[in-house]
């Protein structure tokens, strides 16, 4: 077995760091070995039910590589208590953001099947046979994905958050994938190359549009992840920086996609609605107002603008009904 950035020219920038690797645990070699990174920076407070929730899996053959960008909280303490576990490699050392650390887990990675955890989500039970599974009965797909649940700082369920149906146009309307529920086939990866270190707020999504020039991602059934809703996650914290991205993202794929461009007018209203979404549930009345007013002038109405009022509703009254109702959508 090989690591990615042996094996692939695109991934030759990161092939440094793949020389005297520890050999990966293959506990039943009739099932393909699974590599799962997980970046790293000062979420000590959440990491290790991350990790506990890879190593609980009924799935025989994990690698695990956990890439920690130099903690200061109290992380290196809880890696040290998984450093008996063979599953399990840990690297600290300063590196170039997100996008970098999962570049460097996968650079090392042996598995036919990739996936990266952030540190402060959670699979559930069953969640990697499941995927696995999924992707060997579609040998078409590049990746799988499924649907999730938010959950709060105590790990408390929030809402579902149900996975749609594929189509490249609902990637940039950010309506799928949610990115742990995403397993992708290696040899994709492989070709698409490394994550984009300028891209770091909308960097999964930037990935996936690369990804789906090799074949469709899968919706697969079932909750199999959850994603943390705290103060300190770029989704809650600083969700302004998504906005450019977001833009950035649909114009090029437009450019390199022409036969798609007459619905670009329809892609950006709706992104510019979820800003709108955003900015009401901040509060930020004026920002909402005018990115719902981008949103109507280039496509006209949008469902998804009928959020808006309801976040707005909600930010004052402290209740939650758009994102309930938007999660009933969803599943609908």
């Amino acid at each position: 077995m090989q690591p990615l950035a042996a094996e692939y020219p695109a991934w030759a920038g990161y092939a440094h760091l793949t020389a005297s690797l520890p050999p990966p645990v293959i506990r039943d070699p009739a099932q393909p070995l699974v590599s799962i990174v997980v970046p790293s920076l000062n979420q000590g407070r959440y990491i290790g039910a991350t990790l506990q929730s890879i190593l609980s899996q009924n799935y025989p053959n994990l690698e695990v590589w956990v890439i920690d960008g130099g903690s200061s909280d109290e992380t290196l303490a809880v890696l040290d208590t998984f450093a008996g576990d063979d599953r399990i490699q840990i690297v600290t050392g300063k590196d170039a953001g997100q996008a970098d650390a999962i570049n460097r887990g996968w650079a090392r990675a042996r598995g036919s099947v990739l996936a990266w955890l952030n540190s402060d989500d959670t699979y559930l039970p069953g969640a990697i046979a499941a995927q696995v599974s999924a992707l060997q009965s579609h040998p078409g797909a590049v990746a799988v994905y499924a649907s999730a649940r938010y959950i709060d700082e105590q790990g408390q369920a929030l809402r579902t958050v149900a996975a749609r149906p594929y189509h490249p146009l609902s990637l940039l309307r950010l309506l799928i994938p949610i990115q742990p529920t995403v397993f992708a086939r290696r040899a994709a990866a492989g070709l698409t190359g490394p994550l984009d270190l300028t891209m770091r707020y909308a960097l999964d999504t930037a990935y996936w549009v690369r990804l789906i020039r090799h074949g469709p991602m899968l919706q697969a059934p079932g909750i199999v992840a959850t994603y943390r809703l705290h103060a300190a996650s770029k989704t809650v914290a600083q969700f302004s920086g998504f906005y450019r991205e977001w833009l950035q993202i649909a114009e090029q794929f437009f450019a390199a996609h022409p036969g798609l461009r007459p619905a670009r007018p329809a892609v950006l209203a709706d992104i510019y609605a979820a800003m709108a979404n955003l900015e009401a549930r901040n509060g930020a009345l004026g920002a909402a107002v005018r990115y719902a007013v981008y949103a109507l002038t280039l496509a006209g109405w949008r469902p998804r603008l009928a959020k808006t009022p309801l976040a707005l509703l909600d930010r004052v009254l402290g209740s939650d009904v758009a994102d309930r109702i938007g999660s009933w959508w969803g599943q609908r």
